[in-house]
């Protein structure tokens, strides 16, 4: 959706991010392919030597200093582990797709739903993923070109996120059933889960009535 005034279409803005600024920090590989080639089309070696440079750049340029946003750099060692799970089949643009991670909060999703999101692909989690595990939020992957790395922008209310955070801290490193996550978020939604003390109880005792069954 475009938002219009007075006949004027109003570009993406938020937080003083734009596509200008995502256009200054997106970094175009030099290994002389797409990136929407599969992992095992790269030299394993070159690519990691590539991504070394590439979070160089983000740690060393200005363009990320004194913004309005929170962001983080993927390490090496996040990268591997997504590299040894999605490799050979999947693209390397899916595979890093996130080594500039930004992060929002904003007071309402439609903060960002009424502006015009073409520049970019959407993954509405609003609502939950469709295997829901808990997780709520607005992910946008911002490349400039196939042969660009992308740049994740993920936004989610103050309210989301303290529940994100939990769930990512205490669940999802441990846990893979996402039911438990489904059900740790209708209960924080209906505000049985008011604090992390809260959260830690609640689950210890969902664990133990799974292990019971």
């Amino acid at each position: 959706m475009t938002i219009k005034r007075e006949g004027v279409n109003l570009k993406f803005s938020l937080y003083g991010i734009s596509q200008e600024l995502l256009d200054k920090l997106s970094f175009e590989n030099k290994l002389g392919k797409s990136l929407k080639n599969t992992l095992r089309k790269f030299e394993k070696d070159d690519l990691f030597n590539e991504i070394i440079d590439l979070k160089e750049f983000y740690e060393s340029t200005d363009l990320l200093k004194g913004v309005n946003f929170a962001y983080r750099v993927k390490s090496i060692q996040s990268c591997l582990l997504k590299y040894n799970k999605y490799y050979p089949h999947i693209e390397a643009n899916k595979c890093f797709n996130d080594i500039l991670g930004i992060r929002v909060i904003i007071k309402n999703y439609n903060e960002v739903l009424e502006q015009d999101l073409s520049i970019f692909k959407v993954a509405n989690m609003i609502n939950g993923k469709a295997n829901d595990d808990g997780y709520r939020g607005l992910h946008l992957y911002y490349q400039k070109t196939n042969k660009h790395y992308p740049i994740e922008i993920q936004i989610n209310t103050k309210h989301d996120r303290i529940m994100n955070d939990w769930l990512h801290v205490h669940l999802y490193k441990y846990e893979k059933n996402s039911d438990i996550g489904e059900l740790l978020r209708k209960k924080y939604n209906s505000e049985e889960i008011k604090s992390e003390f809260d959260f830690m109880e609640v689950l210890k005792n969902v664990l133990s009535s799974s292990k019971e069954i």
